[in-house]
């Protein structure tokens, strides 16, 4: 029998780091392009508002993948045997959604289509490639619990979360510029060529099997998730510390709009500032869960958010444009900084039996807030004002950093107490 510890059976830091950081910005160039840049690009050929709005659907696979993540884990963690399948499911997936948007750009550049009459078939393939890249996304979230310990947590999420904003800067501003100079053919061939090449480093490793005592009879289960108490309570703490920002982030825009900022300057405020301050929220992200670990780091950040949009809602009414500005990037800077601590924090409840079920589940319950959010952020500030918005924003956020501080506090208690028990033994 194998007496090899978990700790040795880890890859290294920087290889690991290289291949995670690859994964995640493939997986958000497509979101970024279906759910970004596809409806500009859309409209730009002259297709109807109808079915430029239609690519908001292309949010569902995301939404819903809880529902097949248990059939993804069982084969990531074949039952009684040691290996890991997460290598082979993340590099497939990655080569069918290539597949998809190489073919896709290639058939329309032979048949010299337009896109207005081909967007049906467009849409239809970047549905299918939502479904396996958030399908991938199962085993890639697995592969990253599993093999992300300790310090190396934080440093895991800062190349989850920076690859994040890397991919949309591409998926969005890099694929327009590309279909702007080329043909949006070329920009979804380009696109694909990308998804190959940042394949590359998880395609170089080997990933090692499991711990002889994880190889048991287990199979990955939904109701298995849900009936663990370390789930329900990291579906309630990330739900309290996301739903004010998924009040606000859609909204951003629509606001500087309003407060009189062009078209163009709303689209560097959402490239430029938007990708440089999330960067540097997720690097800062990485040291506050090394100087403060587990719900600690995110009860800092939750709280930083409660106040950044306790000022934006008040400067609302009558600040600046500079002053709105700089609210604005630092809700962005604090919210990589948030994701950061946050998917350490739930990274430390998840099963080792079923890790890529339980933060699926995470992440799938924020992607049907994301979509809740936004439509209610749309009536909030349409009925009631962006002050009104912004204000229940401020308030629900100052709920969830009680509610994370008394985790907080009980999480350091159980560390004292185990300490001591140790200690006495």
């Amino acid at each position: 029998m194998s007496t090899t510890s978990s700790a040795t059976r880890r890859l290294t830091a920087a290889r690991l780091l290289l291949a995670i950081g690859g994964i995640y910005i493939s997986q958000t160039i497509v979101t970024a392009l279906t759910t970004q840049a596809l409806p500009s690009l859309l409209r730009s050929e002259g297709a109807s508002l109808t079915v430029a709005g239609l690519t908001a659907l292309l949010w569902v696979p995301w939404g819903v993948r809880f529902l097949w993540a248990p059939w993804v884990e069982r084969m990531r963690l074949p039952t009684g045997r040691l290996e890991r399948r997460s290598r082979t499911l993340v590099l497939t997936g990655q080569w069918i959604m290539a597949a998809i948007l190489m073919g896709t750009g290639m058939a329309s550049w032979a048949g010299h289509v337009s896109l207005d009459s081909f967007a049906v078939w467009l849409l239809a393939g970047l549905m299918l490639a939502a479904v396996v890249s958030a399908s991938a996304d199962v085993a890639c979230d697995g592969f990253t619990v599993e093999q992300l310990a300790g310090q190396r947590r934080g440093w895991g999420n800062v190349a989850q979360v920076g690859g994040s904003h890397v991919g949309a800067m591409l998926g969005a501003g890099g694929f327009l510029l590309v279909a702007g100079k080329a043909g949006w053919p070329a920009a979804l061939v380009a696109a694909g060529l990308a998804i190959v090449l940042l394949g590359l480093p998880m395609l170089l490793l080997r990933e090692p099997p499991r711990d002889q005592a994880l190889a048991l009879g287990h199979r990955p289960g939904l109701l298995h998730a849900l009936r663990r108490p370390q789930v329900r309570t990291g579906l309630l703490l990330m739900l309290l510390s996301s739903v004010g920002v998924r009040l606000t982030l859609g909204m951003f825009g629509p606001f500087m709009l309003d407060r009189g900022m062009s078209l163009e300057q709303v689209g560097w405020l959402f490239g430029s500032l938007h990708i440089g301050t999330g960067l540097t929220g997720a690097v800062l992200g990485g040291l506050l869960v090394r100087a403060a670990p587990g719900w600690q780091a995110v009860w800092i950040a939750v709280g930083l958010k409660a106040g950044v949009l306790l000022a934006l809602s008040l400067a609302a009414p009558a600040a600046s444009l500079m002053v709105l500005t700089i609210l604005v990037g630092l809700t962005f800077s604090i919210l990589g900084c948030l994701w950061v601590a946050l998917y350490s924090a739930l990274m430390n409840l998840t099963s080792p039996l079923q890790a890529g079920v339980d933060f699926t589940v995470f992440q799938s319950a924020d992607a049907l807030l994301a979509m809740a959010g936004g439509v209610a952020s749309g009536w909030l500030a349409g009925h009631l004002g962006y002050s009104f918005c912004f204000g229940l924003a401020s308030v629900l956020t100052v709920i969830a950093t009680g509610a994370v501080w008394r985790q907080a506090c009980m999480e350091k208690n159980t560390s004292v107490a185990t300490q001591g028990v140790v200690h006495v033994g």
